[in-house]
């Protein structure tokens, strides 16, 4: 029933836009349809301009807005680039016309005077915005509703991702939050929850390249700030040729050189804190290098950056309460254009790291902490052609592996407390993991038949390789005064392989019958060799501009997106088997025989797990280029993994009898959200963003048994861990002068939010209550910075200081949720009031 009713609240869904197109198209006007669409008039002979947009170094730009404007005319034209960077205007009379482009991110190009004659073909370069101004006058590109755009997206700007304060501003993954629909997860730092979905529900890109862990599915690749153009997030309504990703699609875009060499450096100053003593804090430089190799042909980057972190526990007794970590990474990029439209492009990214005592805190005390080592590399290509009827293809490769190590400080039994613990942890490890992928996307020439089409296709195939070890040693469960409540072993083999082949293809068209109205229809299908199932997932979204100024749009859209296949469920059956021993409250007398916890899996009698996906979303330019947006989003999803315990036999004791856990296909996630924002920029480069969001976050199955954290327990439904039903944000800049002191930048983010759901365990480890009855306190965090840039020695510098959470409001990460320990309910790892500064090296003017 349940299922039916999901299905048909789908199909209406798709009817609504279906619906849509029909009932639209025979009320428009002929003069609202494209001019190479309406009946032919007598007159004047009439010719085509088509204006080709690229970058400073000839790579194409997609949805860039192009307005065309007779000369004495007041009206103008406008069109949106396609997939090959290519706008025409057909059925143009002799004369001059005014050309302006513009697109976020890029210097606008305004007003060029282009004589039409006879059919022309021109080129325009929108250059990248850079760090500092270019000695030239440039102008900004500003925000604009864009009607060529189906997808709800969301995007930072390298200018934003510079200038906006966030903790830890050297790891690109905490700026993310900035976004509405992205939240920081809050047991495992750096990773985000996108528009309700779990970490690994999203796909992550590096330049359309898949960069997810392969067996987690978690954003682990660290890449630069300094070296990120731009991170676009798509919670809804995202093409086929998108990719897989129930929770959305993450991608980022780094930089390339071009015909100047340019170089910038970041905190290359070591910074202090006063935290049981002065001590050195971090010393977290980045440098970016780039600039030609052979002016206009050839292309270089590379952006470093290196870590070292002192972390004081200040909960913790003096002596025991330091972490040590180190990390290095190095990005390296080249573009060469073998001819005009021919590019190669190629990456190499590699990163490493160090961390003394992981995961140390109140409830994890120093000797129970591992030493991690952990590295990653990245290897890319991709070849690009470009023709000029707008055809585009494109092939690549990447190379992309993960390797980590756990080592415990040494071989004390482990012993788990009521809100600690002690000995040392019972746990070595050590993993690889690769992915092979091959890509190639084609897209054709623009279409006229019934309105203008542009259609694109392509595939993708990933080999991807686990190597996991793990080595478990016995461990026990006591009270504060040392009774034994419980004891662990392990049997099986240590390490296993499990190998994965995925292949995809997808297909779609931009379909705009009428100028007014854009549809996006598309498939996808995708198939591996352990599921043995072909998936197609369908997808349609349009946009429709409601008023003649192109002011107001509606976007709906509705699709089927299925998530990548989870090998770190599929694997467990795979890590071993589990016993457990409990006693009676003498410590000594075992209240029955052993209980065996073991996991199975049949993937090929398993289904995929996907979701139904919905939105409907209204956008309005107001009064003083205020942009506002509206939008409400529906996600069911169906058949996810979920490990039930199908051997479970409560004794009179009120001991489990064992733990067969089966892999099943019960899980039912629910999310829905309903987000208002408004946007803003003053003086052509200053941003004020506003937003609020209600969402609700929900599942059948919250309970996720591992061979390390079982469940004794039938699968129970509550609110997903990082479900927080309100938040409200906003942030920006604005320049500010004070009398002793002029052209200052004041740079904030404010961010309020619900605080997440938690589990209540007791000392056996066992839960309590329903899941996530519990919440942390709300978070609040005031970011306020002051940035001043200044002239020195010839070069161009800037300073920053400012408060992180200058309210100095208790935020806490980590909680002792054990009822019978003596801390319960105590919450640590705060985030309270930090002084940060920051300084940049800018190059000439």
């Amino acid at each position: 029933m349940a299922c039916s009713a999901i299905l048909a609240g789908k199909r209406r869904a798709a009817a609504f836009v279906f619906a849509l197109v029909i009932v639209f198209i025979p009320q428009v006007r002929a003069a609202d349809l494209p001019t190479s669409f309406q009946a032919p008039r007598q007159g004047p002979e009439t010719y085509r301009l088509t204006i080709t947009v690229k970058d400073e170094t000839d790579s194409v730009v997609p949805s860039a807005r192009v307005t065309l404007t007779a000369s004495g005319s007041q009206t103008s034209l406008q069109a949106s680039t396609d997939f090959a960077g290519r706008a025409e205007f057909p059925n143009l009379r002799v004369g001059a016309y005014s050309v302006s482009v513009e697109k976020e991110g890029f210097y606008a190009q305004l007003n060029i005077t282009v004589k039409v004659e006879q059919t022309e073909a021109i080129d325009v370069t929108l250059p990248h915005r850079q760090e500092y101004k270019e000695t030239v006058r440039v102008h900004y590109s500003p925000p604009a509703i864009d009607p060529a755009q189906t997808s709800s997206s969301q995007q930072l700007t390298a200018q934003e991702i510079i200038e906006l304060p966030y903790p830890t501003t050297r790891d690109i993954r905490n700026a993310l939050p900035l976004m509405p629909g992205v939240l920081p997860d809050n047991s495992n730092p750096g990773q985000v929850h996108v528009a309700g979905g779990a970490s690994n529900q999203t796909l992550y890109t590096l330049d359309g390249f898949d960069i997810s862990e392969p067996v987690s599915g978690l954003l682990n690749l660290r890449v630069s700030t300094d070296a990120v153009r731009s991170v676009d997030v798509l919670t809804s309504r995202y093409s086929a040729a998108s990719g897989w990703g129930s929770g959305g699609v993450l991608n980022l875009e780094t930089g390339m050189g071009d015909d100047h060499f340019r170089f910038f450096a970041t905190d290359f100053v070591p910074s202090v804190q006063d935290r049981d003593g002065i001590h050195l804090d971090n010393v977290t430089p980045r440098f970016t290098f780039s600039g030609p190799l052979h002016k206009g042909k050839a292309w270089f980057y590379e952006a470093v950056d290196g870590e070292y972190d002192l972390n004081i526990f200040t909960e913790l007794p003096p002596g025991q309460n330091a972490d040590h970590y180190w990390r290095y990474s190095n990005l390296i990029r080249l573009q060469v254009n073998l001819t005009e439209g021919n590019r190669l492009t190629g990456s190499y990214l590699y990163n490493h790291s160090n961390e003394d005592h992981a995961n140390l805190s109140i409830i994890q005390p120093l000797s129970t902490t591992t030493t991690q080592i952990k590295s990653a590399d990245l290897a890319t290509l991709k070849d690009q052609n470009s023709w000029s009827n707008g055809t585009l293809f494109e092939a690549g490769f990447s190379f992309l592996q993960f390797t980590s190590s756990a080592q415990p400080l040494g071989t004390l039994p482990y012993v788990q407390l009521p809100g600690s613990a002690s000995g040392n942890y019972y746990l070595t490890s050590s993993s690889t993991v690769r992915r092979y992928e091959g890509l190639a996307n084609l897209y054709l020439p623009p279409l006229e038949w019934r309105g203008h089409h542009e259609f694109a296709l392509g595939a993708a195939i990933e080999s991807t390789s686990d190597q996991q070890f793990a080595m478990r040693q016995p461990f026990d469960i006591e009270t504060a005064s040392g009774v034994l409540v419980r004891s662990v072993t392990f049997t099986g083999s240590p390490s296993f392989e499990q190998d994965l082949f995925t292949g995809s293809a997808f297909v779609q068209d931009r379909w705009s019958p009428v100028s007014s109205l854009l549809v996006e229809p598309g498939v996808r299908f995708d198939k591996n060799d352990l599921l043995h199932r072909a998936l197609f997932s369908p997808r349609i979204a349009a946009t429709w501009m409601l008023t003649r100024d192109k002011q107001t749009k509606l976007s709906a859209g509705v699709g089927l997106y299925y998530d990548r296949t989870d090998l770190d469920k599929l694997t467990r059956p795979l890590a071993g088997i589990r016993q457990d021993i409990f006693y009676a409250p003498d410590g000594v007398t075992p209240l029955g025989p052993a209980v065996t916890t073991m996991f199975q899996a049949n993937p090929s009698a398993l289904r995929a797990p996907g979701f139904y996906n919905w939105s409907l979303a209204l956008e309005r330019k107001l009064p003083a280029a205020i942009y506002l947006t509206g939008e409400f989003l529906e996600k069911r999803g169906f058949d996810g993994f979920d490990y039930v315990d199908e051997g479970l036999v409560i004794s009179p004791s009120g001991l489990p009898s064992s733990g067969l856990f089966t892999l099943q296909n019960g899980q039912r996630d629910k999310y829905d959200a309903v987000t208002l924002t408004s946007r803003h920029t003053f003086h052509e480069q200053y941003p004020l963003f506003f937003s609020y969001t209600r969402s609700w976050a929900r599942s059948n199955a919250v309970l996720d048994s591992t061979l390390d954290v079982p469940f004794f327990s039938p699968q129970l439904s509550g609110p997903l861990p990082w479900d927080s039903p309100n938040r409200v944000q906003f942030w920006g800049a604005t320049p500010f002068r004070m009398p002793w002191m002029h052209a200052l930048e004041l740079d904030y983010a404010f961010d309020w939010r619900t605080g997440y759901p938690y589990n209540v365990i007791n000392l056996e480890q066992e839960l309590v209550g329903l899941p996530g009855q519990a919440r942390f306190p709300d978070f609040a965090s005031l970011n306020l910075h002051v940035e001043k840039r200044f002239h020195l020695f010839g070069f161009e510098w800037a300073l920053r200081a400012g408060f992180n959470n200058i309210t100095n409001r208790a935020d806490p990460a980590v909680v002792d949720n054990n009822i019978d320990s003596p801390t319960f309910g105590a919450f640590g790892a705060f985030a309270t009031r930090a002084f940060t500064g920051r300084i940049r090296f800018l190059g000439r003017k």
